[in-house]
């Protein structure tokens, strides 16, 4: 009996064996990054030669590379298959955590982020999971897989703590080298390889998807949202060890800082994810989050201009509640605005945009925090003010539709040869 025909099963025995192995792995890589952005920023300073410039360049070092090797690794992983691309990827960065938790000087921390940053693997899992997965079943799988990332976030934030306290920075990177390799012994053992169609797609197909994705309005507007997301988490993660450290809290009680972070921030998301998709309210939805983040900016100013925990934190979890806004909507406008031949690459583009906003954050928190604040929430507020403006011109996609492009735009298709051709979608307003 088939699986979702007279079987209460929704998944197949094999398919679950997929998605609980790859939802495994990638919980294990992304709690693996996480796990440091809460207290980094504090212990690297005690590292040889640390300046808060060369400490935000390390913070940060892992979204240049993340984001750039992402689209490369998935095509890479259709020409060779995917549990090698997955398998090089977290050898990879197993070797930059390693590099990590040896290194003395912040010289070399800044080349294990680097090196770590260049096992970018999620694509293809994601990739990996789609092949192991029927169509019907394959959104759910995808969930499953994205609730892994969620979920490795919040325990991530509030482990890290603890964890540094215990073991300092070297420990929380030998501890991600091990559960990094435990992921490689799951893929291993547990996770088949899939069959994969080899659609390769020629360069200047490549290019002109590319300069599709690059050329509407709407997913630039996104790609932006998701650069300033980035830069504002980096900025954030970056802060709070060090004003935490100024007023004497030590490292295991930043859990109380980052809890109520979190709490709010799902108090935000929920609500706003709702509104956004069932009433199809996401411009609304995503202006209310950008004023979120005005005021964020402008509390984090105060508080750190006066030294005041009673402005700055709250300036914190503001911005916690803006962020998580955007957090489920800004990946469904992409999928809605884009064809399924284009999805991959304006995810790619997204994602980008994503990862170089946690590196530029780090970067200039890092660049601004001994002087000149002012410039550093300055910066901030003028990329929110940014965002904001070309958000009010932003249209709300079609409920229905996965493209609500503007009439007669062309959208590239790619043929069984992976050769162009061209596909022209209707307006459904």
């Amino acid at each position: 009996m088939k699986p979702g025909v007279g079987s209460r099963s929704l998944f197949t025995s094999d398919e679950k064996k997929s998605i609980i192995g790859l939802g495994g792995i990638l919980f294990f890589r992304m709690y693996g990054l996480f796990l440091v952005l809460p207290v980094f920023s504090a212990l690297a300073m005690e590292l040889e030669q640390a300046s808060p410039l060369l400490v935000g360049i390390a913070f940060g070092a892992y979204g240049v590379t993340q984001g750039l090797l992402q689209v490369p690794y998935g095509m890479l992983s259709d020409r060779i298959g995917r549990k090698p691309v997955i398998m090089g990827g977290l050898l990879i960065f197993v070797m930059g955590s390693v590099l990590a938790a040896v290194s003395d000087s912040v010289y070399w921390m800044i080349a294990a982020r680097f090196l770590q940053g260049a096992g970018a693997v999620s694509s293809a899992i994601f990739a990996l999971i789609a092949d192991l997965t029927r169509p019907e079943v394959r959104t759910r799988a995808n969930a499953f897989l994205g609730g892994s990332i969620g979920i490795s976030f919040g325990i991530a934030i509030l482990s890290a703590p603890f964890l540094s306290q215990a073991y300092g920075l070297e420990g929380l990177f030998w501890l991600i080298s091990a559960i990094t390799m435990l992921s490689m012994g799951i893929l291993l053992k547990g996770i088949p390889e899939g069959r994969y169609a080899k659609k390769l797609v020629e360069p200047e197909t490549a290019t002109k998807m590319l300069h599709t994705v690059l050329s509407l309005q709407p997913l630039r507007t996104i790609n932006l949202g998701g650069f300033i997301c980035g830069t504002g988490l980096s900025m954030v993660f970056f802060l709070v060890p060090l004003m935490a450290l100024k007023h004497g809290i030590i490292q295991a009680e930043l859990w109380k800082v980052y809890l109520p972070m979190l709490l709010l921030g799902g108090v935000a998301m929920v609500p706003a994810a709702i509104i956004a998709e069932s009433r199809n309210r996401f411009r609304e939805v995503m202006l209310t989050g950008i004023l979120l983040l005005l005021g964020s900016g402008i509390l984090l100013g105060i508080g750190w201009k006066n030294d005041s925990l009673n402005w700055f934190l709250p300036g914190v979890f503001l911005f916690f509640m803006g962020f998580n806004v955007f957090e489920p909507i800004l990946p469904s406008l992409v999928s809605r605005l884009t064809t399924p031949e284009t999805k991959g690459t304006a995810t790619g583009v997204y994602n980008l945009f994503q990862f170089m906003g946690h590196f530029s954050g780090a970067l200039l928190a890092g660049i601004f925090y001994g002087s000149h604040f002012e410039w550093l929430i300055g910066i901030l507020l003028v990329l929110e003010m940014l965002f904001f403006y070309v958000t009010l011109n932003f249209e709300n996609p079609g409920k229905k539709s996965p493209s609500t492009t503007p009439e007669n735009m062309v959208l590239p298709s790619v043929n069984e040869k992976g050769v162009l051709s061209d596909l022209k979608t209707e307006s459904t307003h």
